[in-house]
């Protein structure tokens, strides 16, 4: 999708700006207590809680859950002085279904700027439309317009909206398909909505435009919503797997999977009996509900593995572009020493069921120049290391270290390596080793 560290790097950065600000308002859920009516949740008919299906229920987060097999093919093209990216699927068996889809992503990237961006009163112009959720048979994107009105200002005219499809029939899921039948929906929105407003003042009060934004009347702002709702006009979010981002009036109001995790039905409502996709080694298998893997493309190799008793994580970040003959030889071998190791380890994993084993490692390979030797050189860090044990200590203290420290990789910016330390389990820390090859010879020196 990206052809240069650069460029990955530059949307690496703009990435993890917006999911700082996300996480920043997820966190601070559970310090907001609101008052609300409750009367329209507790009305549900018994008819209606009796005939809740088996995939009504809410997200289970010790639970795990599947990538869609879905290819997703970036696009880009420039249209009326609008520069425009956006992507297709592929893989779908139902072609119907797939063509529908791709028909109306490629509608809302080629015209959805014109509602709100008069080509006529802006110097220039940009669509772009990102993925946020491929899982679980569910596809979401945010589609991002904006136009700069002058080259002499900073003012821009930016409109965002969301969408999220059902995979099974191609057609948009509506917020409250989201939720169980028992959800009190009301009260999620309302409870997100104010923090929402709390965060968004926030936000430009610190924002060092010295201007400061009244608190006073969110709970005016969060009734106004609360009323929109109902009246059915609140259908602009995207989702990601950790969370629905409603976008509402230029802000975000995001409903926290982790804080209604018994509401939220989103990673099992759209499960099929059988598989909706051509292949089915596309998308990653067995992650932890509200962990994401956006920026594992970065990576040029990577095997995650996460099954009965042993768990895999490797990730190899190399740059191919301009590399020598040297290196790719040098990466081709590391990778082969890699599977090699993953297979001996799932060996002894089916020969040793009672026990649980974890191979891990994170392996940089960067060729540079080094000036006090003048030769061109290329470094490889491996970080990680091999630990087993029983299922039981795994389950008990082990898991809980990988969930937590994948549900924050994204958050501190840059590509996570997922490295994880268990030195207060197991007595056992990550091991680094540095080594460096003259590019030229092969040979290895000592810098």
């Amino acid at each position: 999708m990206f052809k240069t560290i650069k460029g990955k790097l530059i949307f690496v950065v703009i990435f993890s700006v917006v999911c700082i600000i996300i996480t920043s308002i997820l966190v601070m859920y559970k310090r907001i207590d609101i008052k609300y009516d409750n009367s329209e949740e507790t009305s549900k008919t018994e008819e209606t809680k009796a005939n809740e299906s088996t995939n009504e229920k809410g997200i289970d987060l010790k639970g795990k859950y599947n990538q869609n097999d879905l290819k997703i093919v970036e696009k880009r093209v420039t249209k009326e002085r609008v520069e425009i990216t956006y992507f297709q699927i592929d893989g779908l068996k139902d072609q119907k279904i797939q063509d529908k889809i791709n028909k109306e992503i490629e509608i809302e990237a080629l015209n959805g700027y014109k509602e709100n961006i008069d080509l006529d009163k802006v110097v220039n112009a940009s669509i772009s439309l990102y993925k946020t959720a491929n899982f679980s048979n569910i596809l979401s994107f945010s589609s991002f317009s904006w136009g700069k009105i002058n080259d002499d200002s900073d003012d821009l005219i930016n409109v965002q909206k969301g969408f999220t499809y059902d995979l099974n029939t191609g057609n948009l899921i509506k917020l409250e398909d989201l939720f169980t039948t028992n959800a009190p929906i009301t009260e999620i929105l309302r409870k997100s909505a104010y923090y929402g407003f709390v965060s968004n003042r926030a936000e430009m009060n610190l924002s060092g435009d010295l201007q400061v934004n009244n608190y006073g009347n969110i709970e005016e702002d969060v009734a106004d919503f609360i009323e929109q709702y109902k009246n059915g006009k609140i259908t602009d979010f995207y989702c990601t797997p950790s969370a629905i981002m409603i976008i509402y009036d230029e802000i975000y109001i995001p409903v926290s999977f982790e804080e209604w995790a018994d509401y939220i039905n989103i990673y099992n409502k759209y499960l099929s009996s059988e598989s909706l996709y051509k292949s089915n080694n596309i998308g990653y298998k067995n992650l932890y509900t509200l962990t994401d893997r956006t920026l594992n493309d970065f990576y040029y190799y990577t095997n995650y593995q996460n099954e009965k008793n042993y768990f895999i994580e490797i990730s190899v970040l190399w740059d191919e572009d301009n590399s020598s003959d040297f290196e790719k030889q040098l990466v081709s071998n590391k990778i082969k020493d890699i599977e090699r190791e993953v297979s001996d380890l799932k060996v002894k994993a089916n020969q040793d069921t009672n026990n649980f084993y974890i191979l891990n490692y994170y392996i940089e390979i960067n060729g540079f120049f080094e000036q006090s030797l003048d030769e061109n050189l290329v470094s490889v860090t491996e970080w990680g290391n091999y630990y087993d044990m029983t299922i039981h200590d795994f389950e008990t203290t082990i898991e809980p270290i990988i969930i937590k420290y994948d549900r924050s990789a994204n958050e501190g910016g840059g590509i996570p390596e997922y490295v994880y330390n268990f030195t207060d389990v197991l007595k056992i820390e990550p091991q680094r080793l540095t080594e460096y090859y003259n590019i030229e010879t092969g040979e290895k020196v000592v810098v």
